[in-house]
Formats: structure tokens, sequence, C-alpha cells
């Protein structure tokens, strides 16, 4: 090699170097001074985050202590409720009839503010309508007991949590909702009411099902459109009682004979009686079908009218007394009238498709098909 190539050869060495050399004094240069030479569009980034975080700690700051807040009012709120619940639980012990209203009102808006507490509420009061208003000679409830009951009636039933309604052998003559409740749903689902006098009560449209009204005195008591699937009336009392247009599917009137008392004057007209259990029931006296007029007019001979039965669809009529009983147009397929008397009933335009009338008493009933005579 000769003197002059490695002269040139040294030469492109160093001009490499001092190139290398200016490019890192640009990088430094464009970093800023005292960065190690972090690139300015991280550290621009990392300033201009610097405000969002600071709004993050503050906001999870503020959270801690709204947090915490909340949960000491939640503590002062069960607080209050408490000393309210035991100034109410006072007031009930009064002999001042109005100082026991307040206290009853009282423990209904403790039941509104705190669903919680409800079960706690329906269990007192019902605990003191049945010390304060025994089966007795008294001719109607007291204005206390009345109160209590408007309040349990009108609760609300889903925070009951399970909790059974015990009004069993309770005097309740007479009661009825107060205003403006009157038209409401009387809430009473699988409510104890085994033993109770009901007698002349306004129950119309009240909820009653599944609950168990056996041996109760339900004599002209009013439940004209009340739900009553599944409710047990074993040997209730049931003379005059209104049952227009209920719904009766599925209640135990009386499972054998004897089960069931005086249903004299007691009304079915328009009830669902589907599966309902009336074996052995004295049904002479009462009435399962009514006459309606549909619209007024000047005179009787101009009436439009028609015809409203019960529905005894599947009911259970086995030894049944249904002579004279008045059946035309109802809905009997399917029922069990196995050994009933019918002796002069009506069945006129009755459905009797798969009805079992083995062994009945069929003389003189009128319009009953040939072919299912005996």
């Amino acid at each position: 090699m000769t003197g002059t190539s490695v002269f040139a050869r040294l030469r492109r060495n160093a001009h490499r170097r001092a190139a290398r050399r200016r490019l890192r004094n640009r990088r430094r240069r464009a970093a800023g001074p005292g960065t190690g030479g972090v690139p300015s569009s991280r550290l621009s980034l990392l300033i201009l985050s610097l405000p969002g975080l600071a709004a993050v700690a503050a906001l999870l700051f503020t959270w801690l202590q709204v947090s915490q807040t909340g949960k000491e009012l939640r503590i002062a709120e069960q607080g209050q409720i408490t000393n309210r619940f035991n100034a109410a639980i006072g007031n009930l012990g009064s002999g001042s009839v109005d100082v026991r209203l307040g206290g009853i009102y009282a423990l209904e808006r403790i039941m509104n503010d705190s669903p919680r507490d409800q079960g706690t509420v329906v269990s007192v009061l019902s605990a003191y309508v049945r010390r304060h208003a025994p089966l007795s000679t008294a001719a109607a409830p007291a204005a206390d007991i009345g109160a209590a009951m408007n309040v349990l009636v009108r609760r609300r039933p889903e925070h009951d949590e399970g909790l059974e309604l015990d009004l069993s052998r309770t005097d309740l003559r007479r009661w009825k909702p107060a205003h403006p409740y009157e038209g409401r749903a009387i809430h009473l689902r699988g409510a104890v009411l085994t033993g109770s006098d009901l007698s002349d009560a306004n129950l119309r449209n009240a909820d009653l099902a599944d609950a168990s009204l056996d041996e109760a005195n339900l004599n002209r008591a009013d439940l004209a459109g009340a739900a009553l699937t599944g409710a047990v009336l074993l040997n209730a009392r049931l003379r005059d009682t209104g049952f227009s247009s209920a719904d009766l599917a599925g209640a135990l009137f009386c499972t054998t004979v004897g089960e069931c008392m005086d249903l004299t004057g007691t009304s079915f007209e328009g009830a669902d009686l589907s599966r309902a259990s009336l074996v052995g029931a004295d049904l002479r006296k009462a009435t399962f079908c009514t006459e309606l007029f549909l619209a007024p007019v000047e005179s009787i001979e101009e009436a439009t009218s028609t015809v409203m039965c019960a529905t005894l669809r599947d009911s259970f009529l086995t030894g049944a007394n249904l002579s004279g009983v008045d059946l035309a147009g109802a809905d009997l397929s399917g029922a069990d009238l196995t050994k009933a008397d019918l002796t002069g009933a009506n069945l006129t335009g009755a459905d009797l498709t798969g009805t079992k009338l083995g062994g009945a008493t069929l003389k003189g009933v009128r319009g009953l098909p040939a072919s299912t005579r005996q």
C-alpha cells in the first residue's frame, strides 16, 4: 500500500468520526439541557399528563370522602329510625287512644322510610291487634284497631320477606279500610285469620289468596271481587256471605261431609270456583246465577239482560246437596258430582262436558241431556 492510500483512508475515518460527533451534539441540543437524552416529545407528554393525574387523585380523594360520609349518614339514619321506633312502641302502651294512634302511624312512616324494617313493624302491629281485639262481645273494632289494620293492609307485601301475617282469633267485625283507601287492594295474601270474626266486614277486592280462614266467621261479609285462590275456609261460617265475581279457584270449603257450615244465602254469582272443594256441602239456599240488566230502560218489557253464573269447572261436589239450585248456563265441565243430590235443579244450557254424575240423584232435573241420565 502506498503512502498516499494510507493517508487517504485515515482522512476518511477522521471525517466519519467528526460527522458522528456533530450528530450526537445536534441530538443533545434538540433534547435540551438536563434531560439525559430523553426526547422532548416524551417530556412534553409527561408534563401534559400531570394535571390529569392530579385530577384523578382529587377524584379518588373526593370519592373516599363521600363514601365515608355516606357510611356515617347511614349509621346516623339507622340510629334515628331506632329512636323513632322506640318512641312509637312507647306510644302504643299509652292509655290515650290518640297517643296510640300516633304510635301506629309513626310505625307506618318507619315502614315506608325503611323497607328492611317492615317485617318488624308488621309483627308488632299484628301482635297489637291480636292482643287488643280478642274475640269478645264488642260491637266493632276500636279506632286504634281499625288504624292498625289499615296500616297492615296497605303495606307493600314485597317487603315482607316471607313474614306470616298472623291475625288469628281477632275480633274484626264490621271492619273496612278507611278513606281514602277504599277500592284499593287489601293486602291479606297468605294471612292467618283462623277463628277470626269478620262478620259484616267489607273485604271487597281483597287479596286473600292462600289465606287461612278456617273456622272464621264471615257471615254477611262482602267479598265481591276478592281473590281467594287456594284459601282454606273449612268450617267457616258463610251465611249470607257475598262472593260475587270472586276468584275462588282451588279454595277449600269442605273436603268431607260436615266441614261446610251454614251456606244459606251465600252468593257465588259470577265467581270462579274452578277446582274448589265443596264435598258434601248443603248448597240448596246458595245462589250461583243471577240475571243482569244491561241498560236502563223505561219498562221491564224492553229490558235486555244476561245471566251471570259461577264457573264450577273441575270442582269437587261429591255428595253435595244441590236440589232445586239454578245452574242454568253454568260451567260444570269436569266437575265431580258423584252421589250429589240434584233433585229439581236447573241445568239448562249448563256445560256438562266430562261431568261425573255417577250415583247422583237426578229426579226432576231440568235441562239434563237424556244421554247423561242414569
